[in-house]
């Protein structure tokens, strides 16, 4: 994963439990590293150790240490200008998410190693929404559904996010159902 997903990650930790947490983390998961280059590529056993030495020292399960943290990413990526170029994707949640891609394809000129995932979105009724996420990655459904209700806080929404479906192979995606709530 790129630097900046671990630098999220020590601002999290700092900004909600102080730096001496962040050292604690650091040790249990052998990260010989205080600070992360954001345009850097990191093997992603970092970014797992990372997640695991938080559950340890604070007692939450992966599942909801990764749905905090992918609330948490909205604003932490949304203030670089990364940020820019979702918010010039549109102003409701489901602009932006259409946008998710796009974004991702623009920083890949900045970013070549990046892995991207992919995101679509397909309307099933209304203000009900099935949305698709592909990557590589296994184990990050939870940040998705904070990242979801993340984007929805940012755009002024409410939704509700259920995981419907897990992927059975790498190439499949994770499903989840997305309702707006009016």
């Amino acid at each position: 994963m790129y630097g900046m997903v671990n630098d999220g990650i020590r601002t999290f930790i700092v900004d909600a439990h102080g730096p001496d947490m962040w050292q604690k983390i650091c040790a249990t998961a052998q990260v010989d590293r205080d600070v992360f280059e954001r345009m850097s590529s990191y093997d992603d056993a970092v970014t797992y150790g990372l997640v695991g030495a938080i559950c340890e020292h604070t007692g939450m399960s992966g599942e909801d240490v990764l749905n905090v943290f992918g609330k948490f990413w909205v604003g932490f990526a949304g203030s670089s200008s990364f940020g820019e170029l979702l918010r010039m994707s549109g102003n409701s949640f489901v602009e932006r998410i259409r946008g998710l891609d796009d974004m991702h394809e623009r920083i890949l000129l900045s970013m070549p190693h990046l892995r991207p995932p992919s995101f679509e979105i397909e309307e099933v009724a209304p203000q009900v929404y099935d949305l698709f996420y592909y990557s590589e990655r296994e184990g990050l459904a939870p940040m998705v559904s904070g990242l979801l209700e993340g984007l929805a806080a940012e755009t002024g929404e409410k939704v509700k996010v259920t995981h419907t479906v897990a992927k059975a192979k790498v190439s499949d995606p994770d499903v989840f159902r997305v309702t707006l709530i009016v």
